[in-house]
C-alpha cells in the first residue's frame, strides 16, 4: 500500500482516507507556519493541535480522560475546531485507542470543516514525546521541521506564545525532540521527510513542492498565494547572553552536527 492509498478506519464507523501524516518538530520551530500553510490545499486538513500523543496516562485510563476533557488549551482548540464537547465526550467513549480517538476525531473535523479533503494531517509538537506511537497508521508518514536550537531558545525565552522557558529547559526541550524524532526516523527511514526552518523560508514554494512530492500529493503553487512566510530571527535582540548561547550550543551539539548549525 503506498501513502495514496486508505489507511484502516475503525470498523463500520470512518471512511477509508489515504494514511495520514504528522508535522512534528519540536516548539517554535515552524511547525505552526508549515501547518497553516498545508491546510492551503485542497485534499488536506489538519485541527487545531489535538496533544492526543502527548500524555503518558495510559488510553482509557480516568487520568488520561480527565487531561483531554478538562485541559483548557485543549478545550479552546475543540471550539476553534467547531467541535462540542458533548460530540469530544462521545467519540471518546468509543474511543479503544489513541489511533482510534484520532481517527473519528478527524473524521469529524473535516465533515465540519472541510468535507472535500481526502487526507488529514496533525500538528502537535508536544505529541513528539509519544513518537513511539506515531506508527500506528499503515504507512502513516512524518514530516519534521528543525530550527536552530539558539532560536528556539530565545523564542522560549521571549514567551510569546507559551510560558517562559530558562535556556536550561529550552535546550533539552529541543534535544529531546531530537532524540525522538531520530528513533523514529530509525525506526521508518523512508517515511520521514526532513526540512529546516531556515531552508523552508528561504524557498518555501521550492520546499513545499519537494514535501508534497514526498506525500504523493499534487501540488499547485496558486494554492499557496497570498501565505507570508518569511524567517523570523532573534539573534540580533540580546535575548540571551553569550553564555546561554553556549550552553545551548553545548547541551544541544548533537543534534546542532547532524542539522548543521554548528557556529562558525
Amino acid at each position: 500500500m503506498n501513502a495514496a492509498e486508505p489507511s484502516e478506519s475503525p470498523a463500520g464507523s470512518q471512511p477509508r482516507r489515504p494514511a495520514p501524516f504528522f508535522v512534528i518538530g519540536c516548539v517554535r520551530s515552524g511547525t505552526t507556519m508549515l501547518r497553516n500553510l498545508l491546510r492551503c490545499h485542497p485534499h488536506l486538513a489538519c485541527p487545531e493541535e489535538t496533544h492526543f500523543y502527548r500524555w503518558p496516562e495510559p488510553f482509557g485510563s480516568a487520568a488520561y480522560a480527565r487531561i483531554v476533557q478538562t485541559n483548557p488549551v485543549l478545550r479552546k482548540h475543540r471550539e476553534m475546531d467547531g467541535i462540542s464537547e458533548a460530540e469530544f465526550a462521545d467519540i471518546l467513549a468509543k474511543s479503544t485507542t489513541r489511533r482510534d480517538l484520532c481517527d473519528r476525531y478527524m473524521a469529524l473535523y473535516i465533515a465540519k470543516n472541510k468535507p472535500g479533503a481526502t487526507r488529514w494531517f496533525e500538528k502537535t509538537p508536544q505529541n513528539v514525546y509519544g513518537a513511539g506511537m506515531l506508527g500506528d497508521w499503515k504507512e502513516v508518514r512524518f514530516v519534521h521541521i528543525v530550527r536552530n536550537p539558539v532560536e528556539v531558545a530565545a523564542s522560549l525565552r521571549l514567551g510569546k506564545v507559551m510560558n517562559k522557558f530558562e535556556p536550561l529547559g529550552a535546550a533539552n526541550y529541543w534535544r529531546e525532540a531530537i532524540e525522538n524524532i531520530t528513533t523514529l526516523r530509525r525506526a521508518y527511514p523512508k517515511r520521514m521527510h526532513e526540512v529546516r526552518y531556515e531552508d523552508f523560508t528561504a524557498d518555501p514554494m521550492g520546499e513545499l513542492a519537494k514535501l508534497c512530492e514526498f506525500l504523493e500529493e499534487p501540488f499547485d503553487a496558486s494554492w499557496f498565494e497570498g501565505m507570508s512566510v518569511k524567517e523570523v530571527s532573534h539573534a540580533d535582540e540580546s535575548v540571551l547572553s553569550p553564555q546561554e548561547k553556549a550552553l545551548v550550543r553545548k547541551l544541544c551539539q548533537k543534534g546542532c552536527k547532524q542539522y548543521g548549525y554548528l557556529p562558525t
